[in-house]
């Protein structure tokens, strides 16, 4: 009877190891899944931003710039930074300012001095990094703009 008793304790302790161990093996399947996927959308995002760099890289060469030449020439100051970025904003989001840029290739200074007050030496010691940053925001860079205007603010 004692022999009886206990092999059905080990039997009901068992199956309950049986069924904790179901559990704990889809667990850690559904986590598996779960970070498969988060794998599968860092990686689309990285393959993604690679190829907005290549295609940026392509559009700054264009206006006869490149990254090293950005590097070089970023603002230091916070205060500069944030001006770049807010004349970047207006000439981005103002048609007749944003398509004189593309057109000429040129940055409108006149109207960027009026609109910001800023003096004529702010805009030519930024002029690359203007038309940079201006033109990331005109363009289909939505991961790069994430991206740099978070380093940038």
């Amino acid at each position: 009877m004692f022999i009886e008793q206990n092999y059905r304790k080990n039997q009901d302790s068992s199956s309950t190891l049986s069924q904790n161990n179901g559990k704990i093996c889809s667990n850690l399947k559904e986590t598996a899944k779960s970070k498969e996927k988060e794998l599968a959308s860092k990686s689309y995002s990285v393959i993604k931003r690679k190829d907005e760099i290549a295609a940026f890289s392509k559009e700054l060469v264009r206006f006869n710039l490149s990254f090293s030449v950005l590097v070089s020439q970023k603002p230091k100051k916070k205060d500069e930074r944030d001006q770049v970025l807010a004349i970047a904003k207006f000439v981005s989001g103002t048609p007749s300012v944003k398509e004189t840029l593309l057109k000429s290739k040129e940055l409108p200074d006149k109207t960027i001095i009026e609109e910001f007050k800023v003096p004529n030496k702010f805009i030519r010691a930024n002029k690359f990094y203007l038309i940079a940053m201006s033109l990331l925001l005109i363009g289909p860079y939505s991961e790069i703009q994430s991206y740099l205007l978070e380093g940038l603010v």
